[in-house]
């Protein structure tokens, strides 16, 4: 009963927090340039029962990439708008949101998100997704891959104007998708 006073409180607090429009946490300038493109084999983290996920696991098609942590809360401020991207787009879109957090962490957090949640949700314990995608020193950090891996938008941070950023650019990447296969 406490983990679902817990879970609740803490999903009622992100959907607040969401709707708050909290302000900003932007990278650093002196961090690696991110990738333009990536691999199919590019890694997305583990799942909690170990299995690693790759880009390629995605059949070609547009995917979100949401590199987050529990005690960040511009991250906590993304993930709802997320979740409700992941119902509206379904398996057309998916989410994956890679934890940076130990396995531990990533457990807890697996258990309190697993009933409500749509989004994919993985760990990174050898931070080889973060090398691969060359993720800035500050969270959240979200990417916007087109199909074929290249990058269409990304985002360090969150603040009031991110909302609007994420949905102009799912627009145009699915717009693009659909317009591929017909």
């Amino acid at each position: 009963m406490h983990h679902d006073k817990h879970r609740r409180g803490l999903l009622a607090w992100g959907g607040l927090m969401a709707l708050t429009g909290m302000g900003s946490a932007r990278a650093e300038p002196d961090q690696p340039a991110p990738p333009q493109s990536l691999a199919p084999d590019t890694p997305l983290g583990q799942t909690l029962d170990g299995k690693p996920l790759r880009l390629a696991d995605f059949d070609g098609r547009p995917v979100i990439v949401f590199f987050w942590a529990s005690w960040c809360p511009y991250c906590r401020n993304e993930l709802p708008v997320l979740e409700r991207l992941q119902s509206k787009t379904g398996e057309r879109l998916p989410i994956i949101a890679i934890n940076i957090e130990e396995k531990a962490v990533f457990k807890r957090v697996q258990r309190a998100l697993a009933e409500s949640t749509r989004i994919t949700h993985t760990y990174d314990p050898n931070e080889a997704a973060a090398k691969a995608f060359a993720k800035p020193a500050s969270l959240p950090y979200t990417l916007l891959l087109r199909g074929d891996g290249s990058v269409a938008a990304r985002q360090s941070g969150w603040d009031e104007n991110s909302v609007n950023f994420i949905v102009k650019h799912v627009n145009a990447v699915l717009a693009e998708a659909k317009a591929a296969e017909g």
